[in-house]
């Protein structure tokens, strides 16, 4: 393998974290940790919920920067690796929708489609028992944190 892995080690409290892997995916968890060692630092930390909108249109952006999505297909999986690292598990249509526009790319005409696309062909997302409510497959994760970006592939 060509790559190279970089490694890093983070102190928390009284806890030690290693990273290891692609450049910029080091230095993405290096600065998330790096906010929330400062937000520790201050006091007690805020509520989840209320750090997971004023973070996710940074990460969502950072995050398809990073992974390099081609195709809508692959777009919806990492958008909705982001919803999921930010605590939203389950979501809707309208949920990506938002989260493209958080991130900065014009969204399908119909990303109703696009979801389903990425279900029936691709396997990255799949129902709940709730009509219109999706969650990420375990290899949509997978595709997102290990395959993305595709290197070499008609670049």
């Amino acid at each position: 393998m060509a790559d190279t892995t970089f490694k890093a080690e983070i102190e928390l409290a009284d806890r030690k974290i290693r990273i290891e892997g692609p450049k910029a995916f080091v230095e993405q968890m290096v600065a998330k940790y790096a906010t929330a060692k400062e937000l520790q630092d201050e006091g007690p930390m805020s509520p989840p919920a209320d750090r997971a909108d004023t973070s996710s249109a940074i990460s969502e952006r950072e995050l398809v920067a990073t992974k390099r999505p081609r195709g809508h297909h692959e777009m919806v999986a990492v958008l909705a690796f982001a919803l999921t690292q930010a605590g939203k598990a389950e979501f809707t249509d309208e949920d990506i929708r938002r989260a493209y526009i958080r991130a900065g790319i014009r969204p399908p005409k119909v990303v109703a489609q696009a979801i389903r696309d990425a279900k029936n062909h691709f396997e990255y997302v799949e129902p709940t028992g709730t009509r219109g409510v999706y969650r990420l497959t375990d290899h949509g994760d997978s595709v997102v944190r290990f395959d993305l970006p595709r290197e070499g592939v008609g670049t």
